[in-house]
């Protein structure tokens, strides 16, 4: 299997056509669709549906495709890394979830495009299982997870960020007419909380043991979703608290024996830094210093 073959491959999704992923490539149609049913042939399955009008992929082409675009990726990452050895220049691929962190790393994101030059900052919001899964395929040099767990796994630089857990619930709903909360407040209503793996299993013990009478009516992954969550009505989330709930249309309401959440960064044990992900450690562990 040719990386060649692959990177093909990818532009045929895209343009869900070999007529004209073949133009955009500058090979002949024949060619290109002569690579694809070789490719097919060596890993024994169909990719494609050719219809009518356009092509679509198989659940095998859906599987290739994910570890194509992973493969395309970990090789443009690791040729800029030896390309710009000497200057301070390339790619950084860092992930995080929303929250606090987000502007201290943007801060060092600036520092290091001021320090060096051709320098991209390839920076995405995603869970902490994504985080975890991305790291490990090879895809990203950090993340940044917010947990309580030990990582034992990951390279770890502890940042001096802790996030508040509490309720958010909608302005107009707010009746209890204080802002800190205990258990039993929740007793009866229907809560929304977090889908990562961790902190959804420490918040259910936490439920289990204080709250006992409650529904958990959905989960989320991202601020955006829970809030339209909250203000459909669906129920109250547990989240951290964020400076958007000290105004609008959301309120926040701490609650109580809920320990606060860690902000971590971490990275791939084995992994061997380029120098833009050295000076970005570099300037983080700064930053955590200052």
């Amino acid at each position: 299997m040719e990386l060649r073959v692959l990177r093909y491959f990818i532009e045929i999704v895209n343009d869900k056509s070999i007529t004209s992923a073949a133009e955009k490539l500058h090979i002949s149609q024949s060619t290109l669709s002569r690579q694809i049913k070789d490719l097919e042939i060596e890993l024994g399955t169909i990719l494609f549906e050719r219809g009518p009008r356009e092509i679509s992929l198989t659940d095998d082409g859906y599987f290739l495709l994910e570890r194509a675009k992973e493969i395309n990726s970990l090789v443009e990452s690791t040729t800029s890394a030896i390309l710009n050895k000497k200057v301070l220049s390339g790619d950084l691929y860092v992930a995080a979830g929303e929250g606090k962190a987000n502007a201290m790393l943007t801060e060092t994101f600036n520092k290091l495009i001021k320090k060096g030059e051709n320098i991209s900052i390839n920076f995405e919001t995603q869970d902490a299982d994504q985080i975890f899964k991305n790291l490990d395929a090879g895809i990203l040099d950090f993340g940044v997870v917010y947990t309580n767990d030990s990582l034992d796994r990951y390279n770890k630089l502890s940042l001096p960020i802790d996030n508040q857990t509490g309720i958010v619930l909608p302005r107009k709903d707010d009746n209890f007419g204080k802002d800190n909360l205990v258990a039993t407040d929740l007793k009866g209503m229907n809560l929304l909380i977090p889908r990562q793996i961790d902190v959804h299993s420490q918040l259910i013990s936490y439920l289990d043991e204080y709250v006992r009478d409650y529904d958990i009516t959905g989960t989320y992954d991202m601020n955006y979703n829970m809030r339209a969550m909250v203000l459909s009505g669906m129920g109250y989330a547990i989240t951290f608290n964020k400076p958007e709930y000290q105004s609008g249309d959301l309120v926040f309401k701490s609650l109580n024996y809920l320990d606060s959440i860690k902000t971590v960064l971490i990275w791939k044990k084995s992994r061997t830094l380029s120098r833009l992900a050295e000076e970005f450690l570099k300037e983080m562990k700064h930053e955590k210093s200052e």
